[in-house]
């Protein structure tokens, strides 16, 4: 029996708006296709019989889009410890045409795929914060060239939908 320690850093990116939280996930959830992702996405990937089957059903139902919704995690019942935390809710989403890029070049990065996003609604419903980890900072854990430009590129990719579903500007709200 071996034991290795390999440590990494990661960093913790986070976006802070005045829009409200309720039209945050809103934005996030028609960003990544959450009705039809929930409805569609698992049965496709059981029936899948090879990577052709998958990129299909994955376009089949997000387009030329790069995320689909794969499941949340409301974190409500801290309130029960710290009344007035306002609503929290992890959501998992990702891309598997995106990640095979990084897993097949070191399957380590699995740890850490799907992407998640925490929201978090601001004190007094005043907006909201997006939080995630950097993708290049927390798969790329080896020296692999090839990872680190597909987490580069992933890190491209999640921060254009954040600032998308934030943006306070009236025209980003029909995604």
């Amino acid at each position: 029996m071996s034991k290795t320690v390999t440590p990494f850093s990661g960093q913790l990116i986070t976006f802070s708006t005045s829009v409200p939280f309720a039209e945050v996930t809103a934005r996030l959830e028609a960003a990544v296709h959450k009705p039809a992702a929930s409805a569609q996405w698992f049965p496709t990937m059981r029936a899948a019989k090879s990577k052709e089957d998958v990129a299909k059903g994955l376009h089949d139902i997000i387009g030329d889009d790069d995320f689909i919704y794969f499941l949340q995690l409301p974190h409500n019942w801290v309130n029960f410890y710290k009344p007035g935390t306002g609503s929290v809710v992890v959501y998992v989403i990702g891309n598997p045409v995106i990640a095979q890029t990084m897993m097949v070049e070191d399957i380590r990065a699995s740890f850490n795929i799907p992407p998640r996003v925490l929201v978090v609604e601001k004190e007094n419903g005043a907006g909201t914060e997006v939080h995630y980890h950097l993708p290049s900072a927390v798969y790329a854990i080896s020296d692999n060239a090839a990872l680190k430009a597909a987490a580069e590129s992933l890190d491209g990719k999640l921060e254009a939908l954040i600032r998308k579903v934030i943006s306070e500007s009236p025209d980003s709200s029909s995604l």
